[in-house]
């Protein structure tokens, strides 16, 4: 008995050193846990008069060197990686299209480094409208907030992992009734965009509010709604 509490008093302990210094933990790999952190910027916009800003800051008591990588909206790595290093409580700006310019038509970004803690955001902007949305990492299950009335909710998925993801949205109302659901597949690499009722259609969801959505895999996911001449546009990422 002595011998099997020292060795189930030095198996926690280990599992503790690993979760306190381990990066974050996005999908259902195993592997992933022990990878390095991504931070994903999951719209770029860059083309048709829009310009796009982003940003990484570095809130931890280390300094972290890592990777800037581009994608298109099938997952197609666009060029080679820039390398960034980010001093303690240091911060990285850029705007896209002139820092990055010749890569094609980049639909989102992801920052890697062997740390957990990241944060960073991407601000998008023509010459009337702007909206900024928070970089996140991975997670299997989120909310978006609001289902935009007087005018569209657009939703996007971004699959950062090499699986393909199978993913449920559902529907509800202010009382929490379920009022539509719809299964799809997030292949992997792949951004999938639609409307809100796109996504549920042919199912009505006049009477919903927010939705709802969980996956087998990690995925970066967010809303953004707008008038329908974009005089106003907000946006956030999966809650």
């Amino acid at each position: 008995m002595k011998y099997r509490n020292i060795i189930l008093s030095a198996g926690l302990g280990l599992a503790l050193i690993i979760l306190s210094v381990s990066p974050v933990f996005s999908g259902n790999s195993f592997s992933d846990f022990f990878s390095q952190t991504k931070i994903c910027f999951p719209h770029i916009a860059i083309s048709d008069g829009w310009g796009t800003e982003i940003a990484v800051i570095n809130p931890t008591a280390k300094t972290v060197s890592g990777t800037l990588t581009f994608f298109d909206k099938a997952g197609n790595q666009l060029g080679t990686a820039v390398p960034i290093t980010l001093n303690v409580n240091g911060r990285y700006q850029a705007t896209v299209e002139t820092a990055f310019a010749g890569r094609g038509n980049i639909e989102y970004m992801i920052f890697t480094a062997p740390v957990f803690g990241l944060k960073g955001y991407t601000k998008f902007y023509d010459g009337q409208t702007r909206a900024s949305i928070v970089a996140s990492s991975p997670q299997t299950s989120g909310i978006f907030s609001k289902i935009e009335k007087n005018g569209w909710t657009g939703i996007a998925f971004v699959n950062t992992s090499d699986e393909d993801a199978t993913v449920t949205l559902t529907a509800y109302n202010d009382a929490g009734t379920a009022v539509a659901t719809a299964p799809m597949t997030v292949k992997a690499g792949e951004k999938k965009v639609k409307t809100a009722t796109e996504f549920f259609a042919p199912q009505p969801i006049t009477a919903a509010t927010y939705i709802r959505f969980s996956s087998d895999q990690g995925i970066v996911g967010f809303f953004l709604n707008g008038t329908n001449n974009l005089t106003k546009l907000d946006g956030s990422k999966a809650l």
